[in-house]
């Protein structure tokens, strides 16, 4: 009975990967308004030891296409190490939409210090602006601002953009590809009305949906601070929306070691554990097709294989028409190798997770 089974878990992956690329293919929601009205903004940078990685997100801020006297800049030096906050000073001298926000209180035992700085930072914004939000690694489009605002509407509460890793060389490209894969898992699911998460490096936020979940102090517990606050959202009857197109294509940088990205996954997966149990178990579902695909080679080799070329054609086919979305365009023969990241990335995450130790992010250790 373990080799039916093992294949069984094989062709349920399939299939699901197939389901996948169909909705991605021919139920894809635009969500493109044509309104010409841009409403008052005001753009949230929380920085934590960001030096090297702060010139070029502040240059793309400049670039934004938005009228000046509707957009602010909030910035906030979440007590970094380096020279993160003379940075900020300075940027933030240059005009007059421009804030530095200090940050006196440090992050109790548990608390998510970038969840405390937003919070903090969220005090500051007006009365009608929407909240837009990114992260001091990322560069933004110079369409970004417009394009969220645009679609934006308070019944959603919330819209998440789409960010992809920049970089070059084998493992930046195999982390894209990773990017786009769960990315568009996440859209198939918005766009069936389902909030599964959000990314705080590419946010738009409502003030009063924002005030009304008690925003980023509510969640200061989560490690996933942008997950929570947009579970909080659907939860009060919002249905964030997930918009994906190239002007709102945020590239931010790939995690520079084996280490920093096992801690990263350890962080997510700390997240994905607030989602309800049927979610968890189609994720599951997709972690365990590896520990079935040992034995279901073993005992039934045809079949296994056959369930294993369809899964990688099906998730080839889902990655490649979801990132052609932004028109961004993928190398079949690099699809095919990412499986074999995949599966290193997915049982290393596993094994990780459980392992003994806390989730160490920005040189801050949560339990």
């Amino acid at each position: 009975m373990v080799g039916p089974a093992a294949v069984l878990i094989l062709f349920l992956v399939m299939w699901q990967y197939l389901i996948l690329w169909y909705r991605i293919r021919w139920n894809f929601k635009t969500y493109r308004s044509p309104s010409a009205h841009l409403p008052a903004i005001c753009i949230l940078l929380p920085c934590r030891n960001e030096a090297k990685n702060l010139p070029a997100c502040l240059g793309s801020l400049e670039q934004l296409r938005y009228p000046e006297h509707k957009v602010r800049f909030l910035v906030a030096d979440d007590h970094s190490e380096d020279e993160t906050g003379n940075i900020l000073a300075s940027w933030a001298k240059l005009g007059k939409n421009r804030q530095l926000i200090p940050l006196d209180k440090r992050p109790g035992l548990g608390e998510n210090g970038k969840a405390l700085a937003l919070a903090a930072m969220a005090t500051r914004v007006q009365e009608g602006e929407l909240m837009m939000f990114t992260d001091a690694d990322c560069q933004v489009p110079a369409a970004w601002a417009e394009t969220m605002a645009k679609a934006y509407q308070d019944h959603y509460g919330a819209v998440t953009g789409i960010t992809t890793i920049s970089g070059k060389g084998i493992v930046a490209r195999m982390q894209a590809l990773d990017w786009w894969l769960t990315l568009g898992k996440v859209k198939v699911v918005s766009d069936w009305n389902f909030t599964l998460t959000a990314m705080g490096n590419n946010m738009c936020v409502g003030k009063n949906p924002y005030e009304k979940v008690g925003g980023f102090y509510g969640v200061k517990k989560e490690v996933t601070e942008d997950l929570a606050l947009a579970r909080a959202l659907f939860r009060e009857g919002m249905r964030p929306i997930h918009l994906v197109d190239r002007e709102v294509l945020v590239k931010t940088l790939p995690e520079p070691g084996f280490g920093q990205l096992m801690q990263q996954r350890k962080r997510w997966m700390r997240g994905a554990f607030l989602l309800p149990w049927y979610w968890q178990l189609l994720l599951g579902l997709q972690v365990g097709f590896y520990l079935a695909l040992v034995p279901a080679l073993y005992l039934l080799p045809f079949w296994a294989g056959m369930a294993w070329a369809g899964k990688i054609l099906a998730q080839s086919l889902f990655i490649g028409t979801f990132a052609a979305k932004t028109e961004t365009k993928t190398k079949p023969g690099e699809l095919i190798g990412f499986e074999i990241y995949n599966w290193i990335v997915s049982w290393s995450t596993v094994l990780y997770y459980f392992w003994p130790g806390a989730i160490e992010w920005k040189k801050r250790r949560y339990k």
